[in-house]
C-alpha cells in the first residue's frame, strides 16, 4: 500500500486524455488525498501525442515527480516515447488489443492488458475509452465508486441522462473487472488522513473565482493560450453576479475597455499572454498617467512572437517591468501556487485602487494549466478595500472645483467615479495638473512624475519573498512561480538543508528584504525560465555588491528536474 502515487495517461491529442486525468483528480481530492496534475501538449485541437501526469499523496503535493509508478497508454507512441520513466517494478496499463511487438520496455515492469476499447464499445460508445480507464484506476487504487459514479453525474448532465448512464455504466463494469490481486496490494493507497472533501482548480480558475470574489463584475479579453481560461471561467461565472465578459477583437481593446470600466467604478481586469502584453503597453502607459486602477493577468509562454504557445517559461519580466514607454508606477504580484492566485487575485484589485496604478498579476503556463487539490478558501481574507474612492456625501461638501489629481501627503490623491456630484474632473494622456487639464510646465511635470512614483515608495519596506526550509543556511535559492513545487521537491525529497524563497511581488521589489537576505546568506541562488536571467540581473542592480548572487536559467520549454537544481546547488557550495 502507499502513501504516494505517480500516474501518466498518454494517448492522442483530443481523445480524453485530460477528461481521466481530472475526474480521477476529483475521486481523489473527493476522497481526502492531495493531487496535482499537469498536461503536455501540441499546439493544435487535436492529433499528437499529449499525456497527463498526476501525483496522489496523503499530504500537500506541488508538483510532478519526474518518474512514475504507472504508465496507462492508449497508443503505441506513448510507450515509445515515456516508457523509459516508469519507475523499477512499475506498473504499463494498455488495452489488451494493442500490437506491443518491438516495443521497448524498462526490465522489471510488469504489463497489465486490460479490455479498454472493448468495455467502451459494449456499455458505451468507443469515445468513451476514458472513463474506461477512469473504473479501472479506481479499483487499482482502492477508490469508492460512487464517488466517481458522483462525479460522472455532475460533468455530463448537461449531456443528457443517455450520456450520463452509459458512462456510469462502463465506470462500474470497469472497476468491477478482475484485476490479479497482488497488482492490487502493491498499488492500493493507504487511507488518507482525513476524509475532508477538496476541490481542484487550475491556476487559471483560481485567478478567475478570486476576482469575482474580489468584485471583478467586467472582464473584457481576447482568447489566448495559455491565459483563455480565464475568460472562458468568468464569463460563464460573472453573468450569475451581474457582470459580463467581453470576447473583444484583439488585446488593444482588451485594456482599453477594462481602463473604461475601471474608470466608471467598476472593478475590471483582462487576461492575456506575452503577445498580447505586446498589445496592451500603450494602454498600460494610459493607466499609468491617468491613474485607472486595473488588474491585469499575464499567462507566460515560450516567445518571442508566436513561440511556442503550449511550452513553460518565465520570459515576459523584463517587458513588464521596465516596458511601458515614459514612465509609470506599476505593482506585479508572482503568485506560486493555486491558492496564492486566489488570493493574489484579490489582493491585486485592492492594490490597483490603494494606489490607482496597473496592477499584474503574472504567472507561467505550468502554474496557469496545472490542477492541484486545494484546502478550503477563505473569501473573507482579504476584506475588499477601494481605497480613496469618495461618497457622493464627500463630494458635495466641497467648495471648489475637484482636484483629481490633488497632491497628498501619502501621494495618492481622492478619487471620483463619472455622475458623481462635484466630482467631474478632465482626464487625458497628457500630462496634467492637480485638476487633470493638459500642463506642460516643467515643475508640474516634475512634482506630478515625483508624486506617482513615490506612492510605491512604502512597498520597497514590505516583507514580499516567503522563506522556507533551513532558514539558518548558509544557501538559500530564490525562485518565482510555479519553480515553487519543484524546489519543495528537492529540498524535502533529497533531504537539502537549505532555505529558499518564492518571490511573491517583483515590482516594487521588497527592497529592505533583499538587502536582509544578502547580508545574512554566503549564496544566493536565482532559478527562472529565461534566457537572459531577468529577476536576477533586476535583483542584481539594486545591489551595490553582488558576488554573493548566481544565476540557474532554463529555456527550452520544459520545466526545471530536481537534478538540474540540486547540481548547481551542490557545484556552487
Amino acid at each position: 500500500m502507499k502513501n504516494n502515487i505517480s500516474i501518466m495517461i498518454g494517448g492522442i491529442q483530443g481523445e480524453g486524455i485530460v477528461r481521466v486525468g481530472k475526474t480521477l483528480m476529483k475521486i481523489l481530492s473527493r476522497s481526502g488525498y492531495y493531487t496535482y496534475g499537469s498536461r503536455t501538449f501540441a499546439s493544435r485541437i487535436k492529433g499528437g501525442h499529449t499525456n497527463y501526469m498526476i501525483d496522489i499523496s496523503i499530504d500537500k503535493v506541488l508538483n510532478n515527480s519526474e518518474k512514475f509508478q504507472i504508465l496507462v497508454a492508449f497508443d503505441r507512441e506513448t510507450i515509445e516515447i515515456n516508457g523509459s520513466k516508469i519507475r523499477d517494478k512499475g506498473l504499463l496499463i494498455y488495452d489488451h488489443t494493442m500490437d506491443m511487438e518491438g516495443l521497448n520496455i524498462p526490465e522489471g515492469v510488469k504489463m497489465l492488458p486490460l479490455p479498454i476499447t472493448e468495455m467502451a464499445k459494449t456499455y458505451g460508445t468507443y469515445n468513451m475509452r476514458n472513463m474506461a480507464v477512469v473504473g479501472f484506476l479506481s479499483n487499482i487504487l482502492g477508490l469508492n465508486i460512487d464517488t466517481g459514479k458522483a462525479i460522472i453525474e455532475e460533468d455530463f448532465m448537461k449531456k443528457g441522462e443517455d450520456v450520463v448512464h452509459k458512462n456510469i455504466n462502463i465506470l462500474e463494469n470497469a472497476y468491477k473487472h478482475p484485476i490479479d490481486d497482488k497488482i492490487l496490494s502493491l498499488y492500493k493507497l493507504n487511507k488518507s488522513k482525513s476524509q475532508i472533501k477538496r476541490a481542484t482548480m487550475i491556476g487559471n480558475e483560481a485567478i478567475g473565482l478570486g476576482a469575482l470574489m474580489a468584485g471583478c463584475r467586467f472582464i473584457p479579453s481576447y482568447p489566448i493560450t495559455p491565459a483563455s481560461e480565464v475568460m472562458e471561467y468568468l464569463g460563464a461565472k460573472l453573468p450569475k453576479y451581474g457582470g459580463i465578459m467581453v470576447q473583444t477583437e484583439d488585446e488593444i481593446s482588451a485594456l482599453m475597455m477594462a481602463l473604461g470600466g475601471a474608470y466608471s467604478g467598476a472593478r475590471a481586469m483582462t487576461s492575456t499572454s506575452g503577445p498580447g502584453i505586446s498589445l496592451m503597453m500603450e494602454g498600460l502607459s494610459f493607466a499609468g498617467i491617468t491613474e485607472i486602477p486595473v488588474v491585469i493577468v499575464d499567462v507566460q509562454r515560450v516567445g518571442p512572437s508566436t513561440g511556442l504557445p503550449t511550452k513553460h517559461e518565465q520570459s515576459d519580466i523584463y517587458a513588464l517591468y521596465y516596458g511601458p514607454h515614459g514612465e509609470i508606477p506599476s505593482i506585479i504580484l508572482t503568485p506560486s501556487t493555486v491558492e496564492e492566485c486566489f488570493y493574489d487575485t484579490m489582493r491585486a484589485f485592492n492594490l490597483a485602487e490603494k494606489y490607482q496604478c496597473p496592477v499584474i498579476v503574472l504567472v507561467d503556463l505550468n502554474l496557469g494549466l496545472s490542477m492541484e487539490t486545494i484546502d478550503e478558501l477563505d473569501i473573507n481574507k482579504i476584506p475588499i478595500n477601494r481605497g480613496k474612492l469618495l461618497k457622493e456625501s464627500e463630494l458635495k461638501e466641497l467648495t471648489q472645483p475637484f482636484k483629481r489629481y490633488e497632491f497628498t501627503s501619502d501621494n495618492i490623491s481622492p478619487r471620483s467615479i463619472p455622475g458623481m456630484i462635484n466630482g467631474i474632473h478632465h482626464v487625458t494622456g497628457l500630462e496634467h495638473c492637480e485638476y487633470g487639464k493638459p500642463n506642460d510646465k516643467p515643475i508640474n511635470r516634475e512634482k506630478m512624475m515625483n508624486k506617482r512614483f513615490d506612492k510605491l515608495e512604502e512597498l520597497y519596506g514590505e516583507d514580499a519573498i516567503d522563506i522556507y526550509g533551513n532558514e539558518d543556511s548558509n544557501t538559500l535559492i530564490l525562485s518565482l512561480g510555479s519553480n515553487h513545487g519543484i524546489i519543495k521537491s528537492m529540498v524535502e525529497k533529497e533531504n537539502m538543508s537549505v532555505a529558499y524563497g518564492i518571490i511573491r511581488r517583483i515590482k516594487p521589489l521588497p527592497l529592505d528584504q533583499i538587502k536582509n537576505m544578502y547580508s545574512k546568506y554566503n549564496t544566493i541562488l536565482v532559478v527562472e525560465n529565461n534566457i537572459r536571467g531577468q529577476i536576477y540581473s533586476i535583483i542584481k542592480s539594486k545591489l551595490k555588491e553582488s558576488s554573493k548572487l548566481h544565476s540557474l536559467v532554463k529555456y527550452n520549454g520544459q520545466k526545471f528536474s530536481i537534478n538540474e537544481i540540486k547540481s548547481k546547488v551542490e557545484e556552487l557550495i
